[in-house]
């Protein structure tokens, strides 16, 4: 199959905030957002996925929450059966970029881009000698996706910390942290990678000004 730029992006934000539900001749995708920081987000989505499939989606706001649901058998059988995403919980300890996405520079950086605009954090911490320290932060339950991240940035140059394990209250589950720091790493960013998610995008901007 062809996997085009805006599927790779999909997977992104499927990876990030997603969800595919499949039993019996139940067919469903969704997403989950923020109001605040997330609507010219899932705007951008709602372009991805028409010109992907051809199908007119809309969002809701929800429990205090952005939903977008749509339903689709061939949208759900190119993601599991032929980039084999799993369906139910996308965020999990398993889940993974598609193999054939990850040896593409050209698409790996959409799905990175999606996953850093919904699971993504940037923020300033204080270093030795600067007292706001930009940085950029991927955070998984997924061991395997953590490491994927890390090997694909480091082989375009990014420099990448050592990825971080840490707990929570909230989950009985490690985190993995995938953290890039300092500006050059976050204009490198801007410039290769950049941002759908434009509240991202002006922290970033901010940050390395």
């Amino acid at each position: 199959m062809k996997i085009t730029p805006e599927l790779a992006e999909i997977v992104g934000i499927l990876i990030g905030d997603g969800y595919i539900y499949k039993k019996e001749n139940k067919y469903q995708i969704g997403f989950v957002g923020s109001p605040k920081t997330d609507v010219e987000l899932f705007e951008h989505l709602k372009k991805l996925i028409f010109k992907e499939w051809k199908k007119e989606v809309k969002y809701k706001v929800r429990e205090r929450g952005l939903r977008m649901v749509f339903r689709s058998k061939e949208a759900i059988n190119i993601l599991v059966n032929e980039l084999q995403i799993p369906y139910r919980r996308i965020k999990g300890k398993t889940i993974k970029i598609p193999a054939e996405i990850a040896k593409n520079w050209k698409l790996a950086k959409q799905t990175i881009r999606g996953i850093m605009d919904t699971d993504g954090s940037i923020f300033v911490s204080k270093k030795s000698g600067i007292e706001k320290y930009p940085a950029i932060e991927i955070t998984t339950t997924s061991q395997e996706l953590a490491i994927q991240l890390r090997q694909i940035l480091l082989k375009q140059n990014f420099r990448i910390t050592n990825i971080r394990k840490s707990f929570s209250k909230t989950s009985k589950d490690p985190a993995y942290r995938v953290c890039l720091y300092g500006k050059q790493n976050i204009k490198k960013w801007l410039k290769e990678i950049s941002f759908s998610n434009k509240y991202k995008e002006k922290r970033a901007k901010l940050y390395i000004q």
